[in-house]
This record gives C-alpha cells, structure tokens and sequence, in this order.
C-alpha cells in the first residue's frame, strides 16, 4: 500500500539486493537521516553505530513504511542464502529499537504486528523530493488478516456494513473486550469489494501521544508529509478517492482522533469512515454503533446441551475452552452452569476468552463460586495479544487511565451496587461532600459515554450498571479510598428510605423497587457484618419484607429476620419493625411448611403487638394468617374461634372490607367443620363487598384472587351444582394464574382441586398440578410441593395409573404426615380407595380408618361422608367382604351428608349403596334409594357422577326384580 519514495525501488521479496536499489535514496525521520547509497544513518547530525544486519532491517522497512514486513522476508532480505531462525531477527530488531530510542520520551518508530511481523510507523520523508502524493497506493488494502473464529457477530457485520455504506461515518462504541477491533477488521473484509479493495486500516493503539494521530495515519497510507501537518497531505490524498478509513482504538487520544476524523469527513466527501472508541468522538456527521455483549442465558435459566448451544456466549465459551485444550466438554449436566458463567461475565468476549481458558483447571462448577467469590481480573490470555486484552485488570484499567479524578471517584463509588441502579440512587450515593449533583450526573454520563457503565432505558425508568469485571476493579479502588466505610452506609441508608417511603404509599407498584433486589441485599450484607449498622439492617429488614414475599424468597426472609430478630434489643427498634419482624418469620415459615410452634409464637407476638398499638388492619391481616396456620395444623375448631374474633375486631372498626374478608374466613371454617349451609351463607354475605379481594395482589399477603369463589365453588359442588362449580372454580383459577404469583397459585389450586376430583375430570388440572410442584420446588416451599405431589398422585389414580400413582400418593401423604399436615385426613381417602383396589384390603382399611379416627378427633367433617362411603367400599373389596358392616357404613355416610346438606356427597354414597343392594338382588331398594336423590339435580347431567348414576338407573330399570348382578 505504500509508496516507495526511491525512482527504482521493489518488494522486499522479490527485488534485486539492498545495496542495488539505493542509489539516490535518503530518508528523514524525526531527528535521524538514512543515506541508503552511504549505508549511513546520523542523529542530529551524529553518527549513529548500527551492525550491517540492523542497517539492513531498518532499510527493509523504510523502504515498506506502513506496511507489515514478515519475519520470513526480513530475513530473506537480510539473511539471504542463509538458515537463521527468529531469535537471531528479534535480537537485531532490540539492537536496532535501542540505538533508534525507539519508545523513549513518545518515540515510536517500529511496531510489532503479532504473528505476523515488523512494520515502520515513523513519518519518513525524502527531503531531495518535491512530487505529488502519489495518485494510488501501491497495495489495495492493509487490513489485519480476517478473524479466523468469530462467534455471534454475523448478523452485527452485515448490519455495520449496510450501515456504513449509507452513512459514511460510524463510531463503533463498546467497553473494552466487546470485540470492536474485531468486528471493525471484519466488517472492512465484507466491505473490500464494495470499496474495491481500497479498505486501509489505522491502528493508534499503540500511542500515547496525541500530536502523532495525523502521522500516523498518514504513513499507514504511504503518504510522506511535505510539511509540519500530516492532515493536509491526507486530506489532499483522500479529497477525490472513495475509500473506507478504520480508525481504531481512539479513546486514548480522542482529541486528535475526533479532530482529524472531523476534517476528514468534512473535505473528503466520498471517504467513508469507521471508527472504535469506547466514547464517541463527538464530532460532524457521526453515527454511533454500540457493540452489544454477546448474547447469554437468562438468569437461573435451566439448559440442556443443546438449548445452551444457541446462545453465542455459550458458543464462544466452548470453543475457547477446546481450544485451550484439556477435556472439557458441554454436557447436560453443566450447561446450566456455562450458561450462568457466561451471564456473570456480561457476554463480554475478552472476559469469556479469558475465562474459558482456564476451565480445565477449576472446572465450571467451582468457577462459578470463584466469580461469586471475588471477580477474578488476572487470568491471563493469548501471549500475542495487545497488553491491554491480556487480562481482564489490563482490559479495565487501560480505561479507568482515561477517566478524569472526578469520574474515578464517582466509578469506585458506584461499585457498591450491585445489579442495576437508578440515576437517583446515583445522585445520593456517588460523588464526595464537595461534589454537586451536577458533578455526579456529568460523571455519569461520561462513564456511559466511555462505555465504563451501561445505560438501559427500560419501561419503567432509567437504569445503570456496572459490568461485574468493571464492579469488581471499582471495589477495589474504593476499598483503598477514605470513603470506603461512608458509601455502604449511604447505600443502605438510602435503600431503607426508599422501601419505607414504598411502604407510607400501599397502592404504590413494587416492581420498580424489586428489580433493585440486589442492591437490597447488598445492603443487608452490609448491615450485619462486623462493619455494618445494625440499626440500619433491622429497619431495612423490616422495610424489605413486601418485596422478599413479591418475589417468593421466603427462606431467605427468614434468614434476614431471624438475624434482625436478634439485634432487637441491642437497637431500639420501634414497636412496627418488631411486630412487622415476628409477623413475617411467622407467614414465611407457614409458607415454607415449617409448621409449628416457633410460627404460632411469633403470630401471637405480632397480634399483640397489633392490639398494643391499636392497628386494626394489622390485626385483621394477622388474624388471617393464624387463621390460616390452624387450618394447616388441623385446629379446626380454633380456626372458626380466630374468625369470629376478627369478624368482632371488624365489626368494631367500622370497616366493611375487614369485616367481608372475616366472614369468608368464617365461611371457610364451616367448610372444614362440614358445615355447608352456614359456609354458603357466610360466603355469599362476603361476595356482597365488591372490594372484597383488598390487597391480595400485594407482595405480602397470604391470600390469593377469587379465594371466595374458590370457596363459594366447593360449596356449589356439595350442594348439587357441578356446572356451577365446575364453571366457577375454572374462573377463579384462571385469574390466579394471571397474577403470575407462584405462591398465591401454590395456595388455590389444592383448594380448588376438590371440585376437579369431584366431578372426576382432573386430567384438565393436571398440568396446573404438575406447574405447582415445579413452582413450590423452586421456591422452597416444602409443604405445598408435596400437597401438589399428593396431588398428581390422585390425578394418576383418577385415569388408572395405579401404580405410579399409589407411589406417589402413599410417599407424599408420609411426608405430609411427618409435618404435621392438618388436612392429610382427607389424602387418605383415595389412597385407601386405591389399595382396595390393587388387592390390599388390610392396608386399605387400616388406611381409611386412620383417616376417620383423624378426622373425629380434629372435628374435620368435611369429607367425613365420602370417608364413610370410602371405608365402605374398602370392605366390599376385601377377598372377604363383609357387606353388613359396608351398608352400615353407608348408611353412616348418607345420614351425614343428609344432615349437611351435601346432595353432591349424597349421590356419591347413593351410588355405591345402590350397587351393594344390585348385587344382593334387591333391586327396588336401590332405585328407590338412588332415584330421588338423581331426581334432586337440575343441572350436571354430563359429568362423570350423574352418568354413573343414570347408566345405574337403567340397569336396576332393566333387571327382573330379585335378579342377581354380577359384582
């Protein structure tokens, strides 16, 4: 590409001998003068003592000024005829940087280009020759060779280059390691034809002096400047050309770069320019390009090999860490974990680079724990990479060099958040005493602009954030600051202000304040170490539990509570953080299925406390939690109690809403007491409110949406409305899912499960069944999960999947048992309907009779009639049946169910006693005893119960009366 300023000068490989091609050549570059004729080189006049080899390389390389000269021709050239291998070349190259200066005081005359070779970067001019810049340079394009692996950046390379071709000046803007360089080599590749080879590429990350930019790029095109300006013999050269310029790597010399670049563009209208920078330049017709990461995984994403290997980060990872060698491959098993890793480091190619290279030693696995850890910045890469790419700490401290005092104050500062943050939280936290928030903001808008923060302007609001690499550099410039100890209790202090300002404000949305959860933990952490405040931590412990409930963390709530819990006494803490302290260690302990007395104490310390100071609504939100906590451990009877006790404290306080939800909790005490008029009345009367459902969509509710329909639909079922039912609970269930609130669903779906079992359709709830174990897995919720697994069990049951399903069933009824489940009473019923069924008929009568015994003990009525039907049909299934004591059963069950007003519990009994009395021939009692009873409904005809009954009906029409049914 370079002009060769001698009248008979060729290549370096294929041209006669050096001494040949000199006549008349003398070559002037900063203080030194070449006489290549002489073989003299002087400095300022002086001779300067050079071996005839290093005369020689220095010649070689003016003569190909910008060009890389490779070893194998340099010593071709200067060896020629010879064997001599690489050291002997790099031990002239040192001699000859030595006696040149060459990188003393900003000096910079010989570069060397990795893996590839030499090239002189000096402005060299020829001071016996005053003729034109040359009208093409003598090579199309010296494009560093094309990337040879290059992961995710397809589509990025075609979008940069139709862009390019429409807006001739494009900054291509990224932190340091995204890969700019590398997309800007390619993208010049796929523009070659386009600008018919005429592609020149100008690396200026090898300098740090400014006032050489113009030289630089000059002599990258051959151009030998005719004055104290380079610009002006670029600008002369490139005015009529059409030709794609990469300036690269400017932000060390933005200045220069942006000034240069600016003319440029401005007086060279057909020259299209493509420069990266981790800022803009910020000139005349510039267009920004921001490189965006690789694409990763989303957070706690669960991944096979396969899946994983979509994502470029992961593609990437993979390959680095093949080529690096060792045995690692993608499996299954560690997907989830590479994919994790590639999203802690931000999908930043250099960091994955890096990484990867060592995941043979450490494994994925403990590599994830060590970025958890501390953020590892010195693992070095490639030894032919630009120092600053060899690791992760060059990579990021290349920048923070850049950055002006104000901005690294305000950059370590910001270390102390952890996710996203908002400009706000900025402004209170970042900066020192003698900075403004002018100051701060005018930081924060220079460390995007220099891509040492990320902008992302979301929905909501504006959000910040540091790369983990970045954060974790920054934690320990402000580790060694003065401000080291002031910024955490900043953080946290601000993050106790913000969620207690959320809490003075109930309708308020708490999504913009849960997607800073971890700055919230963070702050946390802080507060109960050996450093922290504890004062702070218990009130933001107390501040943070909406969002620990909206998020379903509840075992790590507790982890926080307990601790605040403890640091009580030692910190004044107010009456409200107390009672808010006891009330949700209570609820989350409840909702985990830690089902004890430790959640009763700290329920009735909160409900005291609530009395204490007179907060009504705080103590009709606790009423329903312990309401709740003994309907789990089988208190029925105190349940109904708490009830009307809360409907009382409702009454009292004039609030209709109180007193609504009071009642559905009174009406859901009936329920399980098995007393079905009085729920209806009781659930009906709440219906009436329209506000009934409060706040159940908040974060720290134990409710869940269309509870009282939920209700209402079970009642409706019981009374001899499966339509009805049937219609309704889908509703209910439909909107719980809408809130998209794992625990409320955790909540209603066993509730509504009865009316789908009932009418003997759960294969429509299956897959809700199987979403509820998933969900209460993931989420630690112990006791829910195996509700839900009791469940499935059921459900397979129900389509004849007897022995998987008995499995499941018997297994999750023992751990329920084991936790002191109240209602495992009613799970017993089918599975002792299953073991009679599979040929176990003592088991299966043992089982039912648990369950009754239970059942009478706790007063849980509820399904004491299908209970009785139940055991009944256990004792027909024995190898042995005993048939009088299964009517007297029966009896027992269709007297109970008469009594509460149960038609749906009556046709279920009628049924089964109808074929015991078809299989002794005594055909009329069963018509009379099951048609009333059918006769009874109006609506339902199509479920699987009334079917059974009508096909029963005419059977027992069709038989001669006193026949025998086969059994």
């Amino acid at each position: 590409m370079v002009p060769r300023w001698q009248s008979n000068t060729t290549t370096a490989t294929t041209g006669p001998s050096l001494q040949e091609s000199s006549a008349q050549e003398i070559f002037v570059f900063g203080p030194f003068r070449l006489d290549a004729s002489q073989r003299r080189i002087e400095k300022d006049g002086n001779p300067v003592q050079l071996s005839a080899r290093a005369f020689d390389l220095l010649l070689t390389l003016i003569r190909h000024a910008g060009e890389v000269v490779s070893k194998g021709d340099l010593i071709a050239r200067t060896w020629p005829g010879s064997s001599v291998d690489d050291n002997s070349l790099r031990v002239h190259i040192a001699a000859l940087r030595k006696a040149l200066g060459d990188g003393n005081a900003g000096a910079k005359y010989l570069s060397t280009v990795s893996g590839q070779g030499y090239c002189f970067v000096g402005s060299a001019a020829s001071p016996a020759q005053n003729q034109p810049a040359p009208t093409k340079p003598v090579r199309a394009h010296n494009l560093p060779a094309h990337p040879w692996q290059m992961v995710g950046r397809e589509q990025t390379i075609e979008d940069l280059s139709e862009r390019l071709k429409a807006q001739r000046f494009i900054t291509v803007v990224g932190p340091g390691g995204i890969g700019k360089t590398t997309v800007a080599v390619s993208a010049g590749h796929a523009l070659l034809a386009e600008f018919a080879g005429q592609v020149h590429f100008v690396s200026l990350g090898e300098t740090r002096d400014a006032a050489l930019v113009p030289a630089i790029a000059a002599s990258s095109l051959g151009l030998r400047a005719r004055s104290d300006n380079p610009s002006n013999s670029l600008v002369a050269f490139l005015r009529d050309r059409r030709m794609l310029l990469i300036l690269d790597c400017c932000e060390h010399v933005v200045d220069a770069a942006a000034t240069l670049a600016e003319r440029l563009y401005q007086e060279a209208p057909q020259l299209h320019i493509m420069a990266t920078s981790r800022e803009l330049l910020r000139v005349e017709g510039e267009h920004t390009y921001r490189l965006s990461p690789l694409t990763s995984p989303p957070e706690n994403a669960v991944l096979t090999a396969e899946s994983a290997i979509a994502y470029p980060s992961v593609k990437l990872f993979v390959e680095r860490a093949a080529a690096a060698g060792g045995e690692f491959g993608l499996t299954d098993a560690n997907a989830s974990d590479v994919g994790n890793l590639c999203r802690r480091l931000n999908g930043i190619p250099l960091a994955i680079e890096l990484t990867a290279g060592h995941v043979t030693a450490y494994g994925v696995k403990a590599m994830v724990q060590l970025l958890d850890k501390h953020f590892n910045l010195l693992w070095e890469g490639r030894r032919t990479a630009l120092p600053r790419h060899r690791t992760l700490r060059a990579t990021i401290e290349w920048s923070y060099d850049l950055l002006s005092e104000p901005e690294r104050v305000v950059l370590s500062q910001l270390s102390v958040f952890v996710g996203s943050f908002t400009a706000e939280a900025a402004r209170a936290i970042a900066g020192s005493d003698a900075t403004g928030d002018d100051t701060t903001m005018a930081a924060l808008d220079n460390l995007v602009a220099k891509s040492m923060l990320t902008l992302n302007q979301g929905s909501q609001s504006i959000r910040y954030r540091l790369a983990d690499a970045t954060r974790a550099y920054a934690q320990e410039k402000l580790a060694a600051s003065t401000a080291a100890e002031m910024v955490p209790l900043r953080h946290a202090s601000y993050f106790r202000d913000l969620l207690q300002k959320t809490a003075d404000e109930p309708d308020k949305d708490l999504s913009a304040i849960a997607d800073q959860f971890g700055n919230i933990r963070g702050a946390l952490t802080w507060c109960f170490s050996d450093p922290g405040d504890r004062g702070i931590g218990v009130a933001l412990t107390a501040a943070s539990i909406p969002v620990f409930f909206k998020l379903s963390l509840l075992a790590e709530c507790q982890l926080w509570v307990a601790r605040a819990i403890k640091e009580l006494n030692g910190t004044g803490a107010s009456v409200r953080h107390d009672l808010a302290l006891h009330a949700a260690l209570g609820s989350a302990r409840m909702l985990t299925g830690q089902i004890d007395e430790l959640g009763v104490g700290c329920l009735n310390r909160a409900l005291e406390l609530a009395e204490k100071i007179g907060d009504v609504p705080g103590q009709i939100g606790l009423t329903g939690r312990l309401h709740l906590l003994q309907l789990l451990v089988g208190h029925y009877d105190d349940a109904l109690d708490t009830a009307r006790r809360g409907e009382a404290i409702a009454l009292a306080s004039g609030d209709s809403v109180a007193v609504a939800r009071m009642r559905l909790l009174l009406g859901i005490s009936c329920q399980y007491l098995g007393e079905f008029s009085a729920s209806r009345t009781y659930i009906d009367a709440a219906l009436l409110h329209p506000n009934l459902e409060g706040d159940v969509h908040s974060g720290l509710t134990l409710d869940y949406p269309r509870r009282a329909q939920i209700t209402l639909a079970r009642v409706l079922w019981l009374q001899g409305y499966p339509d009805q039912a049937a219609g309704t609970v889908r509703r209910a269930i439909s909107d719980v899912i809408a809130v998209n609130n794992p625990i409320m669903l955790c909540r209603a779906l066993p509730w509504a499960f009865g009316v789908f079992y009932w009418n003997r359709d759960t294969e429509d709830c299956e897959e809700l069944v199987d979403r509820l174990v998933a969900e209460a897995r993931k989420l630690n919720l112990a006791t829910f999960q195996m509700v839900g697994e009791a469940l499935k069990g059921i459900a397979l049951l129900a389509r004849n999947e007897t022995g998987i399903g008995l499995a499941i069933l018997k297994d999750s009824i023992e751990k329920l048992q084991s936790r002191r489940f109240g209602a495992v009473a009613g799970l017993r019923m089918p599975l002792a309907e299953a073991l009679a069924a599979t040929g176990h008929g003592d088991e299966a009568l043992e089982t039912i009779d648990q369950a009754i015994a239970e059942g009478q003990h706790c007063n849980f009525l509820m399904d004491m009639p299908d209970m009785m039907r139940a055991r009944a049909e256990v004792l027909m299934r024995k190898p042995c049946p005993d048939f009088l004591q299964a009517e007297r059963n029966l009896v027992q069950s269709l007297d109970l169910a008469r009594h509460q007003e149960a038609l749906g519990y009556e046709l279920r009994t009628a049924i089964s006693l109808a074929r015991l009395w078809q299989r002794q021939g005594r055909r009329r009692e069963a018509q009379d005893i099951l048609a009333p009873i059918y006769g009874r409904f109006t609506e339902g005809f199509g479920t699987r119960p009334l079917k059974m009954a009508r096909e029963l009906l005419a059977e027992l029409a069709s038989q001669p009366s006193g026949s025998l049914a086969a059994s």
